[in-house]
């Protein structure tokens, strides 16, 4: 029984990639740079109160959630590769002269939740 049970999952682990080749399944990893739900992670290796800036594009604005939609340059000061997602934003922030599309440099602060917020957000040099 157990030789039985050690076969089929040898051939189970064999025939895998056979079928995700056979499915013609993706693997540029696209999406991987979309990564809306980082704004609520926890960090736990960082003290709140953190800061780190920022650069990249504004996509969006949501005045009446206080967030905006950035896809950002790398931050190596947070250990985060470039890719995509909402930020909120506090409510000290000015997003009146700001427009999608535009080139922008933020500040993200980590506040005692683990969440960072956007404190500063300017239209880049």
């Amino acid at each position: 029984m157990r030789k039985t049970i050690l076969a089929i999952a040898a051939s189970l682990i064999v025939a895998s990639p056979a079928v995700a080749q056979e499915m013609k399944m993706p693997m540029d990893h696209k999406g991987h740079g979309d990564m809306q739900h980082m704004e609520k992670m926890e960090h736990k290796d960082v003290a709140p109160g953190t800061e780190a800036e920022g650069t990249g594009i504004l996509n969006s604005i949501d005045a009446d959630k206080k967030q905006v939609n950035v896809s950002h340059d790398p931050m190596p000061a947070l250990g985060w590769p470039s890719m995509t997602m909402d930020l909120p934003v506090t409510s000290k922030v000015d997003l009146g002269s700001l427009k999608a599309g535009d080139k922008i440099a933020f500040k993200l602060k980590l506040g005692r939740d683990k969440t960072y917020r956007v404190i500063e957000i300017t239209p880049a040099q």
